[in-house]
């Protein structure tokens, strides 16, 4: 008869000859293994390597490209807007370096900045008690000619945003007009500390200036970050709206932003991306040299006549304004002397 013992005596044999089994397969498995992983660092190592590399040129080649644009500028801007009076609108939490940079860039090109509207968080606000404010500050500021509501955009949300549009019409009509068209500066005054007054903008008039003159191209710059809820957000729609009316009231505007700022879920990117219908040139790369250039050849290409298009890093399928400078005299030749023969 077979007793307890002999069974857990069989158990235990069996289990240590597999323990034994698996020791000695791992041993002879273990220098393949150990071979196979070091190659496979090695590779992983070489990989980084290569792209610290590349990453290291392409930060290099930008600088560089940068610093070739800051010390080219002068000739690349000179007169492009010369005689021109510009406005820069600010949304919450644009960036600051894009807004002096751009500024810069402006006067560069011989424009005059008459100043800027930063426009504030209540502006966004999309409470019922808000677009019933700026829908009663648009109807009693409205200027003669301008009948807040009549050029809406239409596009996703417009009703979340009816009284952000009308008083877009309205505050454009004062920030911007066309030639000859100019509203009298008490009127003008008047709009903008109407909407100052109430919270909805913080103006900033050029140096010397009692008020902020009128405009005849503007400058929107966005937020350096999108805003939480993507493309179809009402700030992004806002945005837009205002710009649609700067460039019907005025004779040109660009949306610019910093390329942070410019991606998904950014106005730049609805505006270029979306369905809103809206043709207003763009520029998302405007925090550096090279967007700040592009900025002002975007305005003088649409003083020339040509359609809003969208240029910088992401709209990689329009191509960025050449840099051609406007046209001056070229220096004429002076006759070098004759010089009389020798003997």
């Amino acid at each position: 008869m077979i007793d307890f013992r002999y069974h857990l005596v069989s158990i235990v044999a069996v289990f240590l000859a597999l323990a034994v089994g698996i020791v000695i397969g791992a041993s002879a498995l273990q220098p393949e293994v150990l071979k196979v992983l070091h190659k496979a660092s090695e590779v992983d190592s070489q990989k980084i390597s290569s792209q610290r590399s590349e990453i290291s040129e392409l930060q290099n080649q930008n600088s560089a490209d940068q610093m070739f644009a800051a010390a080219a500028a002068p000739r690349l801007l000179d007169n492009l807007l010369a005689g021109q009076q510009v406005v820069i609108v600010t949304a919450p939490g644009a960036d600051g370096s894009t807004i002096s940079g751009v500024t810069s860039a402006l006067k560069q090109a011989g424009a005059k900045v008459t100043g800027e509207a930063e426009l504030q968080p209540a502006f966004f606000d999309t409470s019922a008690s808000t677009e019933t404010s700026l829908d009663a500050l648009a109807q009693k500021l409205t200027p003669p000619g301008v009948t807040p509501g009549s050029q809406t955009v239409q596009f996703g949300g417009s009703a979340q945003i009816a009284g952000q549009q009308e008083a877009a019409q309205v505050i454009a009509a004062a920030l911007v007009t066309q030639p000859g068209a100019d509203l009298p500066t008490q009127q003008i005054q008047n709009i903008l500390d109407g909407f100052a007054q109430q919270g909805f903008l913080q103006l900033s008039q050029a140096s010397g200036a009692a008020t902020l003159a009128q405009a005849t191209l503007a400058v929107v710059i966005i937020p350096a970050n999108p805003p939480p809820a993507g493309d179809s957000d009402p700030a992004n729609l806002t945005l837009l709206a205002l710009a649609e009316q700067l460039k019907l009231a005025g004779r040109g505007v660009v949306l610019a932003g910093s390329l942070p700022g410019s991606g998904p879920g950014s106005a730049i990117d609805e505006l270029v991306n979306g369905s809103t219908g809206i043709q207003v040139s763009s520029v998302d790369d405007a925090n550096t040299e090279v967007g700040q250039i592009q900025v002002v050849q975007a305005l003088s290409y649409l003083l020339a006549g040509h359609k809003p298009a969208a240029y910088g890093v992401y709209a990689g399928a329009v191509p960025s304004p050449a840099p051609t400078p406007s046209a001056t005299p070229t220096p004429t030749p002076t006759s070098s002397p004759t010089r009389k023969g020798s003997g």
